[in-house]
């Protein structure tokens, strides 16, 4: 009798507990599990529009993505961009160096909470301000370089394809530095202050101590950002789109078209379902790989573990 007693509350609490995620769980599963599934089906299928016509036709939409040498430019614009955005690992870790120097006061939270700013800022907001500051002509930051280098500077930040690349880069650093400043400064602050002491008895500068034992103990750090920072890349969408004219083509003579806004091209401007699932799940073979690659590279899970 105390047995079933025992077993009915366990059920009970249980059962309360599960309430609190079943919303979860369905939501996941109905946006996001299900239409993962149904991309993989799709993309094996000829489908002008979802539910109307479709035919099964194997590899066919594989193929003719990868006969397009505008998908090809994609995928190496994609791979570009990402590694590109990955300087927000040392701009952040610089900041953060700088910030832990002033020591654990008001001033230090102020550039804190200054500096992670942009992370909360609209997206859509930031981008439109920024298509004003990197104008080609008039532009704020074409005005800065030429009051410093003292002649006239008209760089296309986002219409020049020798220069767009570099123009939505410097937003991607603008945007994300924060987060990655906090992540190094949060890391910063957890290394022993007594190895510090050791170096300076042993009459190490500041130079030998920053590479001797600030870096080497960020290592962990470092590759956490890498990894995340290389899948946040590979998926770039909305502010390449927003900043190119909302061009699915990428502007700048194509230099900024991603897979997704390839994707983006045949799902709504030229539909055509099943190439654009196809490009799906390209861009989540191409973001496995890079991923499992960066992994085994830096040794994430490793120092996880």
């Amino acid at each position: 009798m105390k047995q079933k007693k025992i077993s009915k509350r366990l059920i009970k609490n249980n059962l309360t507990a599960y309430s609190f995620i079943i919303v979860s769980l369905v939501t996941l599963l109905v946006l996001v599990y299900i239409p993962m599934i149904s991309t993989v089906d799709y993309s094996f299928r000829r489908i002008g529009m979802v539910g109307f016509g479709d035919e099964w036709v194997g590899l066919e939409n594989y193929r003719m993505l990868f006969s397009q040498s505008a998908f090809w430019r994609a995928i190496g614009n994609t791979i570009l961009l990402a590694v590109m955005g990955l300087l927000t690992i040392p701009v952040g870790f610089l900041l953060a160096v700088l910030i832990n120097s002033l020591g654990r006061g008001k001033l230090q939270e102020f550039f804190r909470v200054g500096f992670y700013l942009p992370n909360i800022i609209t997206g859509v907001s930031v981008y439109l301000i920024f298509r004003v500051v990197l104008m080609g002509d008039g532009g704020l930051l074409n005005n800065f370089l030429s009051a410093i280098t003292g002649r006239q500077i008209r760089i296309g930040w986002l219409a020049d394809p020798k220069f767009a690349r570099w123009g939505v880069t410097i937003i991607w650093v603008w945007m994300n530095m924060g987060y990655s400043m906090l992540m190094n400064l949060a890391n910063l602050q957890s290394i022993p202050t007594d190895l510090y002491d050791a170096a300076s008895i042993d009459g190490a500068n500041a130079l030998q101590k920053l590479v001797c034992i600030t870096i080497p103990n960020m290592k962990s750090c470092f590759a956490l950002l890498f990894v995340t920072g290389m899948i946040n890349g590979l998926a770039r969408f909305t502010d390449i789109f927003i900043l190119s004219g909302s061009d699915s083509y990428g502007g700048a003579g194509g230099t900024l078209q991603t897979i997704l806004m390839y994707v983006f091209q045949f799902s709504f401007e030229t539909p055509n379902y099943g190439v654009a699932s196809a490009g799906s799940m390209v861009l989540f073979v191409l973001v496995f790989i890079m991923t499992m690659i960066n992994v085994k590279l830096t040794g994430f899970l490793k120092d996880e573990v």
